[in-house]
């Protein structure tokens, strides 16, 4: 099994012969924080007060096809996001960030529903904000 990195226990990321849940397009937004400070008949100045929060986004493909269960990961992602619950986002071993993360928000497609409502495949995009 190939582990790709995972969100605590609600998300891992991982590839072997039975099963393939990997993420796609992920996006990280590191900036600092500034204090602009007015100076009569000149430009604002800027002042750096510190390191601004993380934020990272990605969109991940649920499907029957590849070993998932579409509906039972994403209870444990909206379940995530809905108690505020946070953990190392973790990609290839490494902490993303020293500091945990957060779902700020996750939008869903059910890109293929079955009879009896059952979703074959659906995509994810979800958000996550470092939690300091």
């Amino acid at each position: 099994m190939g582990m790709v990195g995972n969100f605590g226990s609600r998300i891992v990321f991982e590839t072997s012969d039975q099963k393939i849940l990997t993420f796609s397009g992920m996006t990280q937004k590191v900036s600092g924080k500034y204090a602009k400070h007015s100076v009569i008949g000149q430009k604002d100045r800027p002042e750096f007060t510190g390191p601004g929060s993380r934020s990272v986004s990605f969109k991940i493909m649920l499907d029957v096809m590849l070993g998932i269960r579409p509906r039972e990961v994403m209870d444990r992602i909206e379940e995530a996001a809905e108690n505020g619950e946070t953990e190392y986002l973790v990609i290839g071993g490494r902490p993303v960030s020293g500091n945990k993360f957060y779902i700020s928000s996750v939008s869903e497609a059910f890109d293929v529903v079955m009879s009896h409502g059952e979703i074959a495949r659906a995509t994810l995009n979800i958000s996550m904000e470092e939690y300091l």
